[in-house]
């Protein structure tokens, strides 16, 4: 699974077949260094429409077909991530796997290892610890009443790889994270549900690193949207 990530805001080493992205969002976006997903914050995206722009989503995918406010409310707490082995089935993600796919910046991610019936939070990122993509799907939603229109992303899940099977060693999950040569075929509007399958994969753990950090991530109290929140935290007993 997927419920917490991080970007920090920084130059890309290797870039999209796009314009000055990240020189765009250097201007317009501040580092995340937590994002929460039950907060159901808003990040930047890059949809296949609209591949020369970030654009700002809410976290939380709300489905064009819901009808009422609070039925809209409830569903984005389950819509975080999307399962890659069931994303083809469920009503909430059928539609937007095939039309609407779209990349999630991201510099690291938090996972929890369980060891004596404890939790540790680790964050993972690329050995380089360079600006990576999440495979996404989203989706736009009109609230009949007022009038709004809101803007939503999932993030695709799928098996872990061997480093995040360690780590997240009960579920045994890991973000869909997308090759930086994947990532503009990922948007193609030409894709068969086979072809958007073969990227729905672990990714390398040879290109990962993970460390501990403080449990103080979390807090239901504490700003854990701090740079602190990323400096490593040895715990003996590990």
């Amino acid at each position: 699974m997927c419920f917490h990530y991080s970007l920090k805001k920084k130059e890309r080493k290797i870039n999209l077949n796009v314009t000055d992205l990240f020189s765009q969002m250097e201007m317009n976006f501040e580092t995340v260094y937590h994002a929460n997903g039950f907060k159901n914050p808003i990040m930047p995206v890059i949809t296949n429409p609209n591949q020369n722009a970030f654009q700002f989503f809410n976290w939380g995918l709300i489905p064009s077909w819901i009808k009422l406010r609070q039925d809209a409310e409830k569903i984005r707490q389950m819509t975080l991530n999307a399962k890659s082995e069931t994303v083809f089935e469920k009503p909430s993600f059928r539609k937007s796997i095939k039309t609407r796919r779209c990349l999630i910046p991201a510099t690291g991610f938090f996972e929890w290892y369980t060891f004596n019936n404890k939790k540790y939070p680790f964050y993972i990122c690329l050995n380089d610890e360079d600006v990576f993509m999440f495979a996404g799907i989203w989706d736009t939603w009109t609230d009949n009443i007022t009038g709004e229109i809101i803007n939503t992303f999932s993030i695709i899940n799928t098996e872990a790889n061997p480093l995040l099977r360690k780590i997240h060693n009960i579920k045994q999950r890991m973000p869909v994270i997308l090759s930086p040569e994947a990532e503009h075929l990922w948007l193609s509007n030409n894709l068969e549900q086979d072809e958007i399958k073969t990227f729905l994969k672990p990714y390398n753990d040879n290109w990962m690193k993970a460390y501990t950090i403080d449990k103080k991530i979390s807090s239901r109290h504490e700003n854990t949207n701090v740079e602190s929140i990323l400096t490593p935290v040895k715990y003996p007993e590990l």
